[in-house]
């Protein structure tokens, strides 16, 4: 399997579907949204097992008593509004005590709170506090670190930033599509917000998310 991890892997997916387009007749918003799912899910299981085993991927722990080691990943799925989206699942061995991923299952229950905050994460954002309400369960426990929290809302920060800023210059469009659609922008209270999604046909036929 490819040293690289499953959430770079969809990092370099969105990058490519934003930069080359999606050709013939299929939803390019569709598509952006299942891979931005996808995205937030992929980091959060990660940053769960890097919790449960004290250290970062091909990171050595040269302890006597170690937690143990990553062992690849199984696919899974999660449906949504967008279809059912593959998720990896981070495994473990040589543990001192079995490995249960208690975010997949509280993702597997959830999947419909997460699927605005897709939306959020590209049209202003994602703060600190947004992701540790989306993953704290009924009990009021936050399914991942501080930590990790911190770092999963620094990592897709930097990605929106880079959405955001991006260069659409070179994109030769021939015609151009706006598309407004309200979603609640807060996993409590009922206000929605309008969200402006613009998209554009290029000379080419590729279809492009702007």
């Amino acid at each position: 399997m490819s040293r690289i991890s499953p959430s770079s892997r969809i990092s370099e997916a969105i990058e490519e579907l934003l930069r080359g387009g999606l050709e013939g007749s299929g939803d390019i918003k569709s598509a952006f949204l299942r891979l931005g799912y996808q995205r937030l899910v992929q980091e959060a299981l990660e940053q769960e097992v890097k919790d449960f085993l004290g250290r970062d991927r091909y990171e050595r722990d040269d302890r006597d008593e170690h937690r143990g080691y990553r062992n690849g990943y199984k696919e899974r799925s999660i449906r949504t509004a967008e279809g059912a989206i593959p998720v990896y699942l981070p495994q473990v061995r040589q543990t001192p005590e079995p490995f249960h991923s208690q975010l997949w299952a509280f993702l597997r229950g959830n999947s419909d709170v997460l699927e605005y905050l897709v939306a959020e994460m590209y049209a202003r954002g994602l703060s600190t506090r947004d992701i540790e309400d989306i993953f704290t369960d009924s009990s009021g426990h936050c399914l991942i670190s501080r930590t990790s929290v911190s770092r999963l809302t620094e990592v897709l920060w930097e990605e929106y930033e880079a959405f955001a800023r991006r260069d659409l210059s070179g994109f030769d469009v021939a015609y151009l599509f706006l598309d407004a659609v309200y979603e609640p922008m807060r996993r409590q209270g009922r206000a929605r917000e309008g969200i402006l999604c613009a998209w554009a046909i290029l000379t080419t036929g590729e279809k492009v998310m702007l």
